[in-house]
């Protein structure tokens, strides 16, 4: 079943149409790793170059000696409820069912088919709790880490400390696996050798972890975990991801996709003539119970996956529990440097085999210690007394057994240091509630106080505290004239307050009646005189403007200006059947202009005015103005073309023009396309495995369309956005990437 690595890749990366639900396996292996290309395509040159040494490996005869390899393993167990903390005895049922089921010491190994029989392997791997942590300390092999975080996806958060879960050990010498709450029905996934170090490893579901405890049926035999890391060694799924796909196995059947349940045997597969599909493998998508082999060809795979880019687990010592100093030496070469008002820097000279250090200083005089425990051979000191004397001793411990302590010594913290004085203090943005005042930025502040109140008042009844030379003062009374000043403050020394700057609020926003509602739609179009200023506005976020008028052969050019915009406004002119001619878009409430200069003799036009993105403004109007000339009306740059985006409707006969941005997107999505006509569109979004993520049914807009969709319970990723209209269909690819 050989075919080339990057055939077999482009087949993983192609969409399928597979659904899963609840009670079926799903592995997030094959989505993991399409987000980790889609962040780093260098990890899929990786993984060639691994393919390529894997092959050389195998065509070696010499390389299969027969050796056992012990892989040592740590837990991390990333718990938000006490069911999800599972016990240490659950934990060593998951290692004990991955030693029997790579060694095919399992006691269902018996139900495999005649024919499928000689193919069973012992992979000769097993695995041990780690007995000795990356530093040579003992250990269980087990931490636990309690989190907020409700529920975990496969953007490797449980493997960040930062983002609610725990750090790995060591990658190369310890095979990591976290068990936590997954979200999406995913029971577990692994990262291919050629990742990035820091996130390898394995993750599973805490209740199809191991084989007792919290676990539940179907997946309660430990089998998620044979599974995932049967990938973490290199081995795909036995379909190949692909209908018919390869797994880059030999001895394996072609199979015509995944298995669910326990199919009933001979399940024949129909790629290419009858054979029967090995069902009961580790790498299929079956129950836990029906389940029970790796092949040869797995096996050996894996122990090329070993010897070629998993080396370092050939000459780790998690296994082997360290061996107890009998005696820890004697700290020297204690210092104090950054010496300040109230912090200090202590350090030491690293005594051989220690473990952790035990650092005790006190101000001299005082009766009591303060203790610090580091691994480190320094340690920063904050809270300390300004112009105060200060001793400090340290004593090693090694693995546990503790040396002689040190002898003492001392330093001194300075005087209180100053702060300097805020000055260029200035505001902009100021609004009728709301101003943004800055300063220069005082050398060595770490915060600043920003007091502010009206002009008349005798006292500063407003304050705020920052870390920014800048700040938005809200919630101020339109048309008031206000007084502000900073203080600046360096590590809990205060300076001395700023000269007092002052802004004036501008008065609130008056409040429009529009006289040409309704006028939602073309048929209710209002009609307007030519180079007049009209004022109208969008009242909600439902709320379109049309607007009617007819030009003269005497003066057949016209040009259309938005302005005065409360809002995110656009524009467009349409022809007198509703054809779209020309659109204005600019982002914010920049001035939108259309000149249309093709016209030699007089017409009837539209205009609608609309909120991008649903903008409105229930209290202030917008400006609009419709002039004619007998000549071109020219641009900004001096031309007399057509200005605007030129969108000719007459043109348009299907959907076009399907953009998306920002690509790669983060919180947001917008999504720009051209229709021929007002019917309503359909928006579906695919993941990279087929999957329905979400779908939107939208009022379409003929012309210019433009829609935003929130990504932020979209995990990281390769998406696919499709729209459509009458049969017609628009597809384009986006990457969610927070």
């Amino acid at each position: 079943m050989k075919k080339t690595y990057i055939a077999m890749l482009g087949l993983m990366m192609s969409l399928s149409t597979i659904g899963f639900s609840q009670s079926q396996r799903s592995c997030g292996s094959m989505d993991h790793l399409h987000q980790q290309i889609a962040e780093d395509p260098t990890v899929e040159t990786r993984m060639q170059q691994i393919e390529h040494a894997t092959s050389q490996w195998l065509s070696d005869p010499s390389h299969r000696t027969g050796a056992i390899i012990t892989i040592p393993v740590v837990v991390h167990v990333v718990y938000n409820t006490a069911a999800q903390n599972i016990s240490d005895a659950q934990v060593q049922s998951q290692i004990d069912v991955l030693n029997e089921d790579f060694r095919k010491l399992n006691a269902d190994a018996s139900l495999t088919p005649s024919i499928f029989s000689a193919l069973g392997a012992d992979c000769q791997i097993q695995f041990c709790l780690a007995q000795r942590d990356p530093n040579g300390n003992a250990t269980t092999g087990i931490i636990r880490k309690s989190t907020t975080t409700t529920a975990f996806s496969t953007n490797d958060n449980m493997k960040r400390a930062a983002n609610g879960g725990s750090d790995p050990w060591n990658t190369s010498q310890y095979l990591n696996i976290w068990s936590c709450n997954m979200s999406g029905g995913i029971l577990g996934y692994a990262q291919f050798p050629g990742g990035a170090a820091a996130t390898d490893g394995v993750v599973i579901l805490f209740n199809a972890f191991g084989r007792t405890g919290n676990v539940a049926a179907p997946f309660n035999k430990g089998r998620t975990g044979t599974h995932e890391v049967g990938h973490w060694l290199n081995l795909r799924h036995i379909w190949g991801d692909a209908t018919c796909g390869s797994d880059l196995v030999n001895d394996t059947p072609t199979h015509n996709t995944a298995n669910y349940g326990c199919p009933t045997y001979p399940h024949l597969s129909t790629c290419t003539g009858t054979p029967t599909e090995m069902t009961m493998n580790y790498m299929d998508y079956t129950d836990d119970a029906c389940m029970y082999m790796f092949t040869t060809g797995q096996s050996t795979r894996m122990t090329a996956a070993i010897n070629t880019s998993r080396t370092g687990l050939l000459t780790s010592l998690g296994c082997t529990p360290p061996t107890p100093p009998t005696s820890c030496g004697t700290v020297t070469g204690l210092t104090a440097s950054s010496v300040g008002s109230t912090t200090a820097t202590v350090s030491w000279t690293a005594v051989s085999g220690a473990t952790a250090y035990s650092l005790q200083y006190r101000a001299v005089g005082s009766a009591t210690w303060t203790t610090v425990s580091t691994a480190g051979t320094s340690s920063a000191l904050t809270g300390l007394t300004v112009s105060t004397a200060y001793e400090f001793q340290v004593t090693s411990s090694c693995s546990g057994t503790l040396g002689t302590v040190s002898t003492l010594a001392n330093f001194t913290t300075t005087a209180a240091a100053s702060c300097g004085t805020p000055a260029s203090l200035a505001s902009s943005s100021v609004t009728s509630s709301s101003a943004t005042v800055s300063w220069g930025a005082v050398t060595g502040a770490s915060s600043y106080l920003v007091q502010y109140r009206v002009s008349t008042a005798t006292t500063w009844t407003n304050s705020v505290t920052v870390t920014a030379a800048t700040t938005t003062i809200t919630g101020l009374t339109a048309s008031t004239a206000y007084q502000f000043r900073v203080t600046a403050t360096c590590s809990g020394t205060v300076g001395t307050a700023s000269a007092t700057a002052t802004f004036t609020t501008s008065a609130a926003p008056v409040s429009c009646n529009d006289a040409y509602e309704s006028n939602n739609s073309r048929n209710a179009s209002k009609t307007i005189a030519l180079n007049t200023n009209i004022s109208a506005k969008i009242g909600t976020s439902t709320d379109k403007d049309w607007f009617k008028f007819t030009t003269l052969t005497s003066a057949p050019k016209l040009r259309v200006v938005l302005d005065q915009l409360p809002a995110d406004y656009d524009l467009t002119l349409y022809s007198s059947n509703g054809s779209t001619l020309l659109t204005s878009a600019l982002s914010g409430t920049s001035t939108e202009t259309i000149n249309y200069n093709t016209s030699t003799i007089g017409r009837t036009y539209y205009i609608q005015v609309y909120g991008y993105a649903s903008a409105f403004n229930a209290n202030s109007c917008y400006r609009v103005r419709v002039s004619t000339s007998a000549t071109n009306f020219r641009a900004a740059d001096g031309s007399e073309e057509n200005s605007g985006d030129v969108i000719s409707a007459e043109k348009i006969t299907a959907l076009e023009g399907l953009n998306l941005f920002p690509n790669p997107a983060n919180t947001t999505l917008t999504i720009n396309y051209f229709t021929p006509s007002e019917e309503n569109a359909f928006i579906e979004i695919y993941d990279m495995m087929g999957q329905l993520v979400n779908t939107i049914n939208v009022n379409g807009n003929q012309g210019l369309n433009s829609r935003e969709l929130d990504l932020t319970a979209m995990s990281n990723g390769v998406y696919f956005l499709k729209v459509t209209q009458n049969n017609n269909t628009l597809t384009k690819k986006f990457v969610v990437k927070h």
